[in-house]
């Protein structure tokens, strides 16, 4: 998923601070940080950042960090647990009151490794150079994940992604996770088209505000959905399509809060937080 107001290894408490006129007399307005977490009392306590990106690089078995997960890394053995717990469920799991069952998957850490835009940018989350790599569609497959994919489409499973990415990157998402022939073809299954026509095409990549869908509207109002809001939304929208959504698959709590799926499946990742 894209980085949405994102908290960088909370290395950017956002605490500030704005004065305001109350009666004529000046008041101190404290806004709160995304991420809720205890105050360290000393120095120590903390995880030096130079220190915690090396570890990142070593749990990706990369620790000269070209950019490579490594084959036999730290990382790969926790998704091959959770992708085999995954992969036991859908066999069994049915569709509840005779839908057509589905499986949702999330774009950035979830079915596409941005591992390799980290190294590239030391973890220092710019959107015009994380713009870059999606345009080029130079993220490669999360190891299992085509795999996984792949079985639940051949026992009956609708294909469905959801992204945090704008609308503008929509075309190539798409390219990068099934094959174009530009740049990196993971070579997942193509989305399921969810209505048979009309502008939906089973890849929901987050619209502009003026452009919010009607369930968008109803679910926000007139203010930008969160994350949480915009994912559990898009979600409820597919499945009053006709889908039961049986496993939601995210590398963030807010890709998998808010209900509209049977089962959730949190995969690892230990680079940024999205609330």
């Amino acid at each position: 998923m894209p980085r949405i107001r994102r908290s960088r290894l909370a290395l950017t408490a956002l605490v500030t601070a704005a004065l305001v006129g109350v009666g004529g007399a000046a008041v101190a307005v404290n806004a709160q940080p995304a991420i809720h977490t205890k105050t360290p009392r000393t120095a120590e306590s903390i995880t030096n950042i130079d220190v915690l990106r090396q570890q990142i690089a070593n749990y990706y078995g990369d620790p000269l960090k070209t950019g490579e997960i490594g084959a036999r890394s730290n990382y790969v053995k926790e998704l091959r647990g959770i992708e085999t717990r995954a992969a036991r469920y859908l066999v069994h799991a049915k569709a509840h009151h005779g839908k057509k069952k589905a499986i949702l998957l999330d774009v950035d850490d979830t079915t596409l490794a941005t591992y390799n835009y980290e190294i590239d940018s030391n973890w220092d989350y710019d959107p015009a150079s994380n713009g870059e790599f999606v345009t080029d569609q130079k993220f490669p497959a999360v190891p299992g994940m085509v795999k996984l994919v792949r079985l639940a489409k051949a026992d009956g499973y609708k294909i469905f992604y959801l992204t945090g990415r704008g609308a503008a990157q929509e075309e190539a998402t798409l390219g990068n996770l099934t094959q174009d022939g530009v740049g990196v073809d993971a070579h997942y299954p193509q989305p399921t088209d969810p209505d048979g026509a009309g502008p939906e095409d089973g890849l929901y990549t987050k619209p502009d505000l003026a452009a919010y869908p009607q369930y968008l509207k109803d679910r926000c109002g007139d203010d930008k959905c969160t994350t949480i809001e915009y994912k559990s939304a898009t979600r409820k929208h597919i499945e009053s399509l006709g889908y039961d959504i049986v496993a939601n698959f995210g590398d963030q709590y807010s890709d998998l809060k808010g209900g509209a799926a049977d089962r959730g499946f949190k995969l690892p990742n230990p680079s940024y937080y999205l609330p």
